[in-house]
């Protein structure tokens, strides 16, 4: 039998980081730096499935014009986060963008700290177990360990899923306190207003959940045949942190992950919180 790859680093779920910077900027806020924004703005559009974007696929992703992406560009590949490709002209992100995301990773004690959590309760389920924040309406992996066992399923840090759908996206939404919490709820209706009907009940359900019983769910309504449970802690210094169990359906079913998983992770945060008190 084969056994199907599940990879969520190839997915789009890119896409949902780009917005009009002007829904972002308050107009009476005049410390904001439009030029600021845009520059950083133009360094998200990068990303494994296009590496290489020219100045017009850069304006079409933004919706800036032309001309304003070329004078963006050129200052990036100055700055050494952009280089350009000598065969197509087109750029890609440079080293320089590589620092950002080393300094913070390393500058994260509690991974330290949570990692040991969350070796043994990836191995005991055989699959894997990560920790995410939230980066607007996604949730971005900060720590990822895989079980022993683990073949089918491949997770990075720095891979993104989508909040509404995914596990630790529901139990961060849950968690919040209620003025963030309606911030992104509506976010969530203002950019999925065609699909609300089928987001706002399951999101109902997520909460009922995180509110029973400290955790919530996903069966396969982030990626088919995939299952997950996911909690949350709040940090002192690095804020509101998800953390996930999930495999294939075929590793771990919806009764295992509600009978026995769930209440592990729940354990494994329990301890984490400890620790993080007795440190």
């Amino acid at each position: 039998m084969t056994i199907p790859i599940f990879d969520d680093t190839h997915s789009d779920a890119h896409l949902e980081l780009l917005e009009p910077i002007a829904e972002m900027r308050d107009k009476n806020d005049r410390q904001f730096v439009t030029a600021l924004a845009r520059g950083l703005e133009l360094l998200r559009c990068f990303n494994p499935q296009q590496p290489l974007l020219g100045n017009q696929e850069l304006s079409q992703l933004t919706g800036l014009p032309k001309g304003t992406v070329t004078r963006l560009t050129y200052t990036l590949v100055k700055l050494g986060y952009l280089k350009q490709a000598t065969n197509n002209g087109k750029y890609q992100l440079a080293a320089g963008v590589l620092g950002f995301g080393y300094t913070m990773i390393a500058n994260m004690a509690i991974n330290n700290l949570v990692t040991p959590y969350m070796e043994e309760l990836a191995d005991y389920a055989n699959s894997a177990v990560a920790m995410a924040t939230r980066d607007r309406l996604m949730i971005v992996y900060l720590n990822v360990v895989q079980g022993a066992g683990t073949t089918t399923m491949r997770r990075n840090v720095g891979s993104y899923l989508p909040i509404h759908l995914s596990a630790m996206g529901r139990a961060c939404l849950a968690s919040m306190p209620p003025a963030e919490q309606d911030f992104i709820m509506q976010a969530i209706h203002t950019k999925y207003r065609e699909d609300w009907s089928a987001i706002k009940p399951s999101l109902e359900q997520a909460f009922k959940d995180y509110d029973d019983f400290g955790y919530c769910f996903s069966f396969g309504d982030w990626q088919n045949q995939v299952n997950a449970v996911a909690t949350a802690i709040m940090h002192p210094t690095e804020g509101l942190l998800t953390f996930n169990c999930g495999a294939p359906s075929f590793v771990l079913s919806r009764t295992k992950l509600e009978e026995d998983i769930a209440p592990r992770l729940l354990h494994m945060k329990h301890n984490i919180k400890s620790s993080l008190y007795l440190n």
